[in-house]
């Protein structure tokens, strides 16, 4: 199951009366893929389709349905958690490279990506600040980046991109 099919449920399982217009708003996927996963999840068994009236339709996450979501968020939180472990393997291994008594610079935009890296860090007692402007930072400092977009812009820079083996 993908992410898009566990937001969809998830959202059903929230609002058995909201709308396919709604679902879509709601987890940014476009209308039409909306409708063939509701298409599927109702052949699979996940979601009963109640008419309401000749234009509306209530989508009913089914015992079964909340199961497979459930199943399936648990997998999906289990990807994530091996991929965590890379990460922190990835700065164990920065960090044995340029040592644990300096403050290492955090360079980056995605906001849960970071308080991951900030919480390993914390785990590790290591020393690091944040820094989005590449002019501000010294040529001394090691930079952490987890965006591959920012590799060109750190050229020059003593930097670890910590996404490498995920």
């Amino acid at each position: 199951m993908q992410d898009n099919e566990i937001l969809i449920l998830e959202e059903l399982e929230k609002n058995s009366n909201i709308t396919q217009r709604g679902l879509s708003e709601k987890t940014g996927l476009s209308l039409g893929m909306v409708n063939r996963l509701l298409k599927k999840f109702i052949k699979k068994g996940f979601v009963k389709l109640e008419k309401l009236n000749n234009k509306s339709f209530r989508y009913i996450l089914t015992p079964e349905g909340f199961k497979e979501k459930s199943k399936k968020t648990i997998e999906y939180m289990k990807i994530y958690y091996r991929r965590t472990l890379l990460i922190k393997q990835n700065i164990e291994r920065t960090i044995q490279t340029y040592g644990r008594n300096r403050t290492y610079v955090l360079f980056g935009k995605d906001k849960e990506m970071k308080e991951i890296i900030e919480g390993i860090l914390k785990e590790l007692r290591v020393k690091y600040i944040t820094e989005n402007d590449v002019e501000k930072i010294e040529s001394t400092n090691v930079v952490l980046y987890w965006n591959v977009e920012d590799r060109e812009k750190l050229e020059g820079l003593k930097s670890e991109f910590l996404m490498d083996s995920i």
